[in-house]
């Protein structure tokens, strides 16, 4: 996809900065219309995020790089989309030192804007590091989520001058796409682990079923009796039910391979 660039040229003689306006969200339009023509539920959220960031360069002028962060449980942070690895090296600084636009975006839920100055105030231990790799400025927008943001989506700018609210209000649009490929990636995440939990669960009943099998024609008991045997062979070993099944399984193939190698030693005793 090749992101469409913000036209520049006025539009009557009174009217040119609402034209130039009106050309950015005419191309933002444009880029979400293409954006959401080529999502697919089916492929990973980080190529269609990619994209996104991409798009977000292309189209907001301040902007050199752009990247996505997400937050873990865990309250640490990573990088899932970036336009260029200088991101996810200053994204790196503000994990290392907790603190930052796009943390401060992630944990306070707000749009953060700050120009070279500003961030040297704010963050002067990070905005040192980051100015050694070329970024001076930062705009970081919270991807919206049900009890707190999913991430945030970031702009990183050389100009010592930082990001304008027409910026802001642009990348909006796609922190709003951004969010909503995140949750239909976490969505298809759960909807996997769930059919991969039942086939495991499917796969383990089948296992337990011929144990309790082996176990009623071995000892001539009933079904219940049987299960019985197995729970207190797995508490007593402390191994989980369907790895004991599995052990009965295996036991019982062996014996078989043997009285059809051998023959039965009581066939052969008479």
């Amino acid at each position: 996809m090749t992101a469409p660039r913000i036209a520049r040229e006025h539009r009557g003689p009174t009217g040119g900065r609402n034209s130039a306006s009106q050309d950015s969200l005419d191309a933002a339009s444009d880029a979400l219309q293409s954006l959401y023509a080529h999502l697919d539920p089916h492929a990973q959220a980080e190529q269609f995020l990619e994209q996104v960031c991409k798009h977000a360069v292309d189209l907001i002028a301040d902007a050199d790089m752009a990247g996505i962060t997400i937050g873990g449980s865990d309250s640490t942070f990573r990088t899932v989309a970036a336009t260029h690895q200088l991101v996810r090296t200053v994204d790196s600084i503000q994990f290392r030192l907790d603190y930052g636009p796009s943390v401060t975006s992630s944990r306070t839920g707000t749009v953060v804007r700050a120009h070279a100055s500003e961030a040297h105030s704010r963050w002067p231990q990070f905005a040192s590091a980051a100015k050694a790799v070329g970024a001076v400025s930062f705009l970081s927008m919270p991807l919206p989520g049900r009890d707190r943001p999913l991430g945030t989506l970031n702009l990183y700018s050389h100009d010592l001058r930082g990001f304008t609210g027409a910026d802001v209000a642009l990348l909006q649009l796609f922190a709003v796409t951004s969010s909503y490929a995140l949750h239909s990636s976490q969505r298809l995440d759960i909807a996997r682990k769930h059919a991969m939990d039942l086939e495991r669960a499917l796969e383990s009943r089948g296992v337990i079923e011929q144990a309790k099998g082996i176990i009623m024609g071995t000892h001539r008991v009933d079904a219940d009796r049987a299960f019985r045997i197995l729970i207190q062979d797995s508490q007593r070993s402390n191994v989980k039910l369907r790895v004991i099944a599995q052990q009965y399984i295996d036991s019982a193939v062996d014996q078989h391979d043997y009285k059809g190698r051998h023959g039965d030693p009581k066939s052969l005793e008479n």
